[in-house]
């Protein structure tokens, strides 16, 4: 491991790179791009945000504002999204401003770019001129929707891509116990854009790969929308396989038995717990001090307690009541149970697990003073995460940026080399990663690295199965070859079936990570040191290797040996509790979060990883905590607390900032829309549209303050009129009008929508054992790739393919250890 000199800074991973970041210009707040381009900034790249010049950014007036004190220099979104980015100021309106940037990405390598493609023509930006003009440039269109999608030119955000996924059809998760007055809802915060800023910044890494292997820059599609759908991967794979009806998605709680809630009340506030598989429940039974309810015969199997999930659940919420969240978490940590306490952002910001790590940082602003905020997503052993600027004021650069720079490189010019053809080569071809990982995230990471033509190899074992692949089945037949969610999950890869148990199948592993670039795994800390496979061990038989470790709270720290699942992780990170109806109890997420925002950002992890070794010819370690890599995602309630000391909680659909901004019933049953309000030209659409015109002259909602102020009373007057609306034909009154607004989309109803039909997620995959199936691939369309998707593996279908061909085993020997129980 690199070691360096009391003054020396180490190196960063994505030194060298050069990144715009475009400005969003839609009056909808839309801050994806920001933190695309702060995750290659935190990293090393230099980046340049572009800004308006009399305003600056939307997150420059979001605040959360020291002592409420509006400053556009000190908001602390602005504080937090923008470290280490250069600042300069363009108006793209103008005549000189595109010259201005054309200017900047003559020398770039990416440009992210959060504009709608209409108003990038009027601009003259959009993404088919500036990749003829620059043939290298990577083009990340963030958008909505999608820059070919048909919706291409609707307006969205973080309400309606939440709602239009289906993964607030889901939240709160099983909670819902009256559909008339607990409407579907959104993620505390503005998690949407964050997660597709995650989901840009790797994408633009995959492009960068490409680059490298076919000398060509390219467009890369972003949606917001689909990045969102992408957390429900889960659904599709069960809705292809197992079941199509709406009734097997119901919302109301004691209609959907498929498993228990994730946030349960107890004697001071609220802990996640799961019990579901049979090893938790048995550590669950002796934390609990083996009561008798459990030993009856209706709870004895994982399918019998999930038919009596409310008697399971009632027994739990009795045995939480007398304990406390630290001592619920003590005790069933203390038996491998997945348990956490429900964290206020206050409790995040001084939790000792936290300080251990040193995840929040300080950051000496000027003029924003000292400033502390979150800190690394993911722990780099030789490249680590760091601040060394603040974030820039309103074009602080002006000078330096655009009096250094220099026309771009002759070799810029000319036609690109063709890639996205059958001859073009796969960004990853060549790069081999030994995966370890299980359930969701890790796989979900691979998955993404497969698709661009890396080789992943699951090392699994028939012994201890990964728990997804008994996770529904298919046509009703349950079997460790069946599951649709894990079909959902694990494309594009081989697997091999070993017994780590045997020092032998140990040595096999070994033998695989010695050809391989990366190694994944996300087991409990200390499991993979004790089979002799940590990265202490790996480093002495491959020194450039890469690996990665996903733990729910890191490998270090007091807490670090916890075990969890993502939704029970999330509560540590604080996300619960500021997810939920308006002062209301903290509540479990749907999607699966955040399993599948942490494997996205995963992706970005390891390729900036890679790229560094690529120019030293160094591996390194890579340490992400699923909690930590949350609260980054929180900003606008880390920030208000670790600035004003201000406690935020659930606000439910509303925003800060925008009124109406909720989900309204439309006619028919569980029938809802959302609808986004951002300014007050567009509420006067909205109440002509509802046929209510007087209310944008009603003193009380004329003005954007006003309706914040009356917000309760503006919501029922909004519901009384969308009541009597059919759901789609009122979305579409209020696309016409130019209105942020969609349907609440269930997974059925979600997979009948024509633009998600046509967005080439969704691909058929042959499966060895079930056939051909609907799956979901990427959230993400490459103008330049061709990607690699293929149907999941059965448990060692390539064990001995991969032992024959990749480590020259005979048939004979393979015959031996399949004896021995070595392969299985």
């Amino acid at each position: 491991m690199a070691r360096f000199g009391e003054h020396q800074q180490p190196p960063r991973a994505l030194e060298g790179l050069r990144v715009v970041e475009l400005p969003s210009l839609d009056t909808m707040p839309f801050l994806a791009g920001a933190m695309a381009a702060k995750s290659f900034a935190d990293f090393g790249a230099e980046v340049i945000k572009v800004e308006p010049p009399e305003m600056g950014s939307k997150e420059r007036a979001l605040g959360p504002f020291r002592d409420a004190t509006r400053n556009l220099e000190t908001g602390g979104l602005h504080l937090f999204l923008n470290t280490n980015k250069f600042g300069v100021t363009i108006d793209l309106e103008q005549p000189g401003g595109r010259d201005q940037l054309f200017e900047l990405l003559g020398n770039a390598d990416i440009v992210f770019n959060p504009n709608r493609p209409e108003l990038n023509d009027k601009l003259g930006i959009d993404w088919r001129t500036l990749t003829t003009r620059f043939p290298k440039l990577i083009v990340v269109s963030v958008t909505f929707f999608g820059a070919e999608s048909r919706y291409k030119n609707l307006r969205g955000g973080d309400l309606v891509a939440t709602h239009m996924s289906g993964v607030g059809y889901e939240t709160p998760w099983h909670q819902v116990t009256d559909l008339q007055t607990e409407p579907p809802l959104k993620l505390g915060g503005r998690q949407s854009d964050y997660l597709t800023g995650y989901t840009a910044a790797a994408a633009a890494m995959c492009a960068l790969y490409s680059r490298n292997a076919n000398a060509a820059g390219q467009h890369v599609d972003v949606s917001q929308w689909l990045a969102m759908v992408s957390m429900v991967r889960p659904n599709i794979g069960f809705y292809s396989h197992e079941a199509r009806d709406s009734a097997s998605f119901q919302r109301l709680y004691n209609r959907r038995k498929t498993s228990g809630q994730w946030v349960y009340p107890c004697k001071d506030g609220w802990v996640s717990f799961s019990a579901g598989t049979e090893r938790f429940w048995r550590g669950a039974k002796k934390a609990m001090g083996n009561p008798e309810w459990m030993d009856v015969d209706l709870f004895q199997t994982v399918l019998r307690r999930v038919a009596h999930i409310d008697a399971v659940e009632a027994g739990v919420i009795d045995w939480l009541s007398s304990h406390t969240r630290s001592e619920a978490f003590e005790k069933a940590q203390a038996e491998h149970v997945p348990c956490f306490p429900v964290h206020t952002p206050a409790e995040v910001a001084s939790n000792e697990q936290y300080e251990a790590r040193q995840f929040f940082v300080e950051q000496n602003h000027s003029p924003g003073g000292q400033v502390r905020m979150p800190g690394a997503p993911c722990k780099f052993t030789r490249t680590p995460w760091r601040i060394e600027r603040g974030a820039p004021q309103l074009g602080e650069h002006n000078q330096k940026i655009f009096g250094e720079r220099t026309k771009p490189d002759a070799e810029s010019g000319g036609a690109p080399k063709i890639a996205g053809t059958s001859a073009a080569k796969l960004p990853l071809a060549g790069i081999r990663i030994a995966d370890l990982g299980w359930i969701y995230a890790v796989p979900h990471a691979t998955a993404w690295l497969g698709a661009l033509g890396a080789d992943v190899i699951r090392i699994e074992t028939t012994l201890a199965p990964d728990l997804v692949r008994f996770l529904t089945g298919t046509e009703g037949v349950v079997g460790i070859n069946r599951s649709g969610v894990f079909h959902a999950i694990n494309t594009s890869r081989r697997s091999v079936a070993l017994n780590l148990a045997s020092q032998e199948a140990r040595t096999i592993a070994r033998e695989i990570i010695k050809r391989s670039d990366f190694v994944t795994e996300n087991f409990t800390v200390g499991n993979m040191a004790k089979y002799g496979l940590g990265y202490e061990d790996l480093v002495k038989i491959k020194s450039d290797i890469i690996m990665l470790s996903g733990t729910p709270l890191g490998q270090d720290g007091p807490f670090a040996r916890t075990v969890g699942f993502g939704p029970t992780t999330q509560a540590f990170a604080g996300l619960c509790h500021i997810t939920g109806y308006p002062d209301s109890f903290p509540c479990g997420i749907g999607g699966t979060w955040p399993d599948f925002a942490v494997g996205t950002g995963m992706v970005f992890f390891l390729l900036a990883a890679l790229h560094h070794r690529d120019r030293t010819g160094e591996g390194q370690y890579l340490d992400l905590s699923m909690a930590e890599m949350v609260t980054t995602m929180m900003p606008e309630a880390m920030m208000d607390f670790l600035m004003n000391r201000r406690e935020q909680g659930p606000m439910g659909n509303r925003d800060a900032s925008m009124a109406p901004h909720g989900v309204f019933p439309a006619a028919g049953d569980d029938k809802w829309i959302a609808i986004a309000i951002a300014s007050d030209a567009e509420f006067a659409q909205l109440s002509a549209v509802l046929g209510v015109s007087r209310l944008a002259s009603d003193p009380k909602f004329a003005r954007m303050s006003a309706r914040l102020a009356n917000l309760e009373e503006l919501e029922r007057e909004i519901a009384a009129r969308t009541r009597n609306f059919d759901r789609d034909a009122l979305v579409a009154k209020l696309r016409e009008r130019d209105l942020a607004a969609g349907p609440v989309y269930s997974t059925p109803e979600l997979m009948k929508d024509p633009a998600f039909t046509e967005s080439r997620m969704l691909m058929k995959l042959k499966h060895t054992e079930v056939g051909e199936r609907v799956v979901p691939g990427i959230p993400v369309r490459f103008s330049a790739i061709d990607l690699d998707y293929r149907g999941a593996p059965t448990i060692g279908e390539n064990t001995e393919q991969v032992l024959t061909d990749l480590l020259g085993y005979g048939s004979e020997e393979i015959a031996r250890l399949k004896e021995a129980k070595v392969l299985i």
